[in-house]
């Protein structure tokens, strides 16, 4: 806990540094409203990155990240496009805002342009000084709200990720085989309408999952997610009337949401959520050849083929998920979508597509055919996609793959990321 005096020196230093920054066309700085001394809440880091991302998209950025005994901070030059009134409609965007402090500092330098008018208290429809300096709520219930407040505003935008990374994929046509809007493809059990009902249900799980790798760091972080991507599961198959939907989904979404909870807890960079992955997974191959274990279809194709589908992407990182957020570009249009779809059957070892396929040559063949086909020949696309249906193959291990490429391309954008 940091001392009356350490914090004011902490104010006093962010204060010379904005008004050095604001020379050339202003300067903008973001800052957790932490109540009491003790402004370590890890919670206000998520806070300050996630309103920094939103500020540097107005101004252009770079953005400066500090800890100190004021708490989290940031600070960027506003380039003469960030003004109060963008600072003042993030922070009563959403619930979120109310928890941060977002100062605009004129070219001149002189002191932060004010709000004008006063913050709700966290606990009661008082404006928040009135409480302060009355002293009407002990310091540990407004830091618990502070705290709860920030997670349940954090847990929002996740789901609204998940849900728009599921939609994405979901809602491409002519996907060899897929489910789309206007077709159950290769999957007779399936339609959209279920897939929808599928993702809401699968969303609380995976958001879980994150704050599992944030709250327990690495440590048997791989064991502690598995629970919860049961639990998923059996939400999914309740949703789903027993149908397996987005089973494979819940394994990558979740090891790679777990892993940006311990990137953004460590305060690391974006591309370690994979390297993250990587070594919470280390040694998942190995489970395919265990003895005595549960026949699978993905066990035999490691038996029969060495395929070691989802595992061996997961072990390495999960390599095409990489390649795949590199394709999609930053609107995620159909056809950065389509073409990193192309690219992934490319490059993994689809058990399904292999599955479907019913024998190895037939496999190779279909995974020769999607991967080289040219996303913008939309004519040729819809009769590979026909021939695929008449075969009775589908992509569904690489289409959860580009989901979590979308993913991991929406939880770059939502943070600032010190790169």
């Amino acid at each position: 806990m940091s001392s009356a005096g350490q914090i004011l020196a902490a104010r006093e230093a962010h204060a010379k540094r904005a008004a050095e920054l604001a020379v050339h066309g202003g300067a903008v700085t973001i800052k957790a409203n932490v109540p009491g001394c003790d402004k370590q809440i890890r919670e206000s880091a998520l806070l300050v990155r996630y309103f920094a991302a939103r500020a540097a998209e107005i101004s252009g950025g770079p953005v400066i990240l500090e800890n100190s005994p004021d708490g989290f901070w940031a600070a960027l030059p506003a380039n003469g496009r960030f003004t109060k009134p963008d600072a003042v409609r993030l922070e009563e965007s959403d619930e979120g805002g109310r928890f941060i402090d977002i100062d605009v500092y004129p070219a001149d330098g002189t002191h932060s342009l004010t709000r004008g008018r006063l913050r709700r208290c966290y606990l009661c429809e008082k404006p928040a000084i009135v409480c302060a300096r009355q002293r009407n709520h002990p310091v540990a219930d407004l830091q618990e709200a502070f705290r709860q407040g920030t997670r349940a505003f954090i847990s929002r935008q996740l789901a609204a990720a998940v849900s728009y990374s599921i939609t994405a994929e979901l809602d491409l046509e002519d996907k060899f085989g897929l489910v789309t809007p206007t077709s159950v493809g290769s999957h007779p059990d399936l339609n959209y309408d279920l897939m929808i009902k599928s993702r809401d249900a699968v969303i609380p799980g995976l958001v879980q999952m994150f704050w599992t790798g944030y709250d327990c760091g690495r440590e048997r972080l791989l064991e502690r997610i598995r629970i919860e991507g049961r639990a998923a599961e059996a939400a999914m198959y309740a949703a789903s009337g027993g149908v397996n939907t987005y089973k494979g989904l819940v394994f990558v979404a979740g090891v790679l949401l777990a892993s940006a909870g311990c990137v953004l807890a460590e305060n690391s960079k974006a591309d370690d959520i994979y390297d993250t992955a990587a070594r919470i997974c280390s040694g998942i191959t190995a489970e395919l050849a265990e003895p005595g274990a549960e026949e699978t279809f993905g066990r035999k194709a490691y038996r029969l083929y060495g395929v070691r589908g989802a595992r061996g992407q997961a072990e390495e990182g999960f390599p095409a998920v990489r390649r795949a957020e590199a394709l999609i570009d930053g609107q995620f249009s159909p056809q950065s979508l389509k073409s990193a779809l192309c690219d992934i059957v490319g490059n993994i070892e689809d058990t399904v597509l292999l599955k479907r396929s019913g024998t190895y040559e037939k496999y190779l063949y279909f995974k020769r055919l999607i991967s080289s086909a040219d996303p913008q020949n939309k004519e040729k696309i819809k009769i590979l996609t026909a021939e695929c249906i008449k075969n009775n193959i589908s992509i569904g291990g690489s289409a959860d793959l580009l989901i979590a490429g979308v993913l991991v391309k929406k939880i770059r954008g939502m943070w600032y990321f010190d790169e």
